[in-house]
C-alpha cells in the first residue's frame, strides 16, 4: 500500500493531485479546511481509500496530533510500501506594498507558505524515520521565488523559503540510514483560486495585474489536471530528490 498526504485538498492542485492518484493500491490523506465532498464521493464510488482531515494549516501546533492520527492509521496497514508528503497548500494574499500589510495578513502567510510545510515535514520524517520503505516530500513552490515582482513580498519570501528548507532537508537526509527524498516544484501559472485572486486586485495595489489579465484572457494558464499529472510524473520518477528545487515541470 502507498500512502499519500495532501494539504489543500480541497480545490485546484491538490484536489486534482487526490482524484488522480486514486487507485487500488494508494490510501489517500486529503488535509484542508473544508472537506471535499465530491473527492469522498468519487473515492466511495471507485472503492478507493481516503481519509479526510478537516484542518486549518494555521493552527501549527495541532500539526503533531494531526500525524499522529495519520501514522495510526498507516501503522496499522500490513504492508507498507510507502509515504509521501505533498505540501501543495499554498496562500497569495497579502498582495500590496509591505507597508500596507497588517501583521496577521503577513503571520497567516508565512504560516500557511512556510511554517505548516516545515513542521509537516519535520512529523513526516519522525514519524518514517525507523521505515525502510521509499518515503517523498513533494513541496510546491513558485516561480515567484526566483522571479519578483512589487506587491507579492510575502508570497516571494515565504516561496524562497520554502526551496531553501527543501534543499536544508535534502542536505541532512543524505546520511541517514532509511533517508527520505525532497524536492520543491515550481507548478508554473494554473487556472486557480490564487490566480482569480491576484486578477482581482486594483493596478494601484499590483502594477502588474494587466499582464496576469491578459494571460488569462489568451488562455495560457494551465489546468489543474495537467499541473497535477505533471506533478506525479516527478513524484514517482526514479531519479525523484536528485534535483531538490525543480523549476519547470
Amino acid at each position: 500500500m502507498q500512502f499519500f498526504i495532501i494539504t489543500g485538498a480541497s480545490r485546484g492542485i491538490g484536489e486534482a493531485l487526490a482524484t488522480q492518484l486514486l487507485d487500488d493500491n494508494h490510501h489517500i490523506f486529503c488535509i484542508s479546511r473544508t472537506s471535499n465532498h465530491r473527492l469522498i464521493e468519487l473515492a466511495k464510488e471507485k472503492n478507493n481509500r481516503i481519509s479526510y482531515h478537516p484542518f486549518d494549516l494555521n493552527n501549527l501546533s495541532g500539526i503533531d496530533q494531526l500525524f499522529e492520527e495519520l501514522f495510526n492509521t498507516i501503522q496499522h496497514e500490513s504492508k507498507i510500501d510507502a509515504v509521501h508528503l505533498i505540501n501543495n497548500a499554498g496562500m497569495l494574499s497579502p498582495v500590496a506594498p509591505i507597508e500596507l500589510n497588517s501583521a496577521d495578513s503577513i503571520i497567516e502567510n508565512v504560516n500557511i507558505n512556510l511554517l505548516a510545510p516545515m513542521i509537516f515535514t519535520s512529523n513526516f520524517i519522525k514519524h518514517t524515520l525507523e521505515l525502510n520503505i521509499d518515503k517523498r516530500i513533494m513541496n510546491i513552490s513558485s516561480a515567484s521565488a526566483k522571479y519578483l515582482l512589487p506587491s507579492q513580498s510575502c508570497y516571494s519570501t515565504s516561496k524562497a523559503g520554502l526551496d531553501s528548507f527543501s534543499k536544508s532537508v535534502s542536505l541532512e537526509q543524505l546520511n541517514k540510514e532509511y533517508p527520505a527524498k525532497v524536492v520543491s516544484v515550481y507548478p508554473g501559472m494554473i487556472d486557480t483560486q490564487l490566480q482569480a485572486e491576484i486578477r482581482s486586485v486594483s493596478s494601484e495595489t499590483f502594477p502588474y495585474v494587466d499582464q496576469f489579465i491578459q494571460i488569462a484572457q489568451e488562455g495560457k494558464l494551465q489546468t489543474p489536471e495537467y499541473t497535477a499529472d505533471k506533478l506525479i510524473e516527478i513524484l514517482f520518477s526514479e531519479d525523484f530528490g536528485s534535483t531538490v528545487v525543480i523549476e519547470e515541470l
